[in-house]
């Protein structure tokens, strides 16, 4: 799965969970959609909202505002993020997507202590204009979710 263009560049599609601004390589998401009916499913864990039925696959939403453990908002507005993982595809949760961009490669941050200090799914912190954003694999946040960790 390549994430970053040969110059370095990283399209990633844009999201916020709270006042925080994230992003996620474009490849690793399928669609966005509005948030649907979520069937919960019991003894899952905290972040498992549940299962939905998207054209006829049944996938599990996830939380990534749980995940992240920050607290509950409540918007009727959020989104679900498919995220396609081969055979099978997950939802994530976020407050908003706000666009598809382009972060040039040298803004990019990939090695600060900050980042290296947190987890193997954060990329790196990517400058956009006045504002910072936290650049996901998504991909292996949802791996940790699905080994159980």
């Amino acid at each position: 799965m390549q994430t970053v263009m040969n110059n370095g560049d990283m399209q990633i599609v844009n999201f916020t969970i709270g006042e925080v601004n994230y992003g996620v390589p474009v490849e690793q998401v399928r669609e966005v959609r509005d948030m649907q009916v979520v069937t919960p499913v019991p003894g899952s864990p905290a972040y498992v909202e549940g299962v939905t039925n998207l054209r006829g696959q049944i996938i599990t939403v996830m939380g990534l505002r749980k995940r992240l453990n920050l607290p509950d908002k409540g918007d009727a507005n959020e989104k679900i993020i498919i995220i396609d993982l081969g055979k099978h595809a997950i939802g994530v949760v976020v407050d908003s997507v706000t666009e598809v961009s382009t972060i040039r490669g040298p803004d990019i941050e990939k090695n600060s202590q900050v980042t290296s200090t947190l987890d193997e799914s954060i990329l790196g912190v990517g400058k956009q204009g006045n504002h910072l954003t936290i650049i996901l694999d998504i991909a292996k946040t949802i791996a940790k979710v699905q080994n159980g960790t």
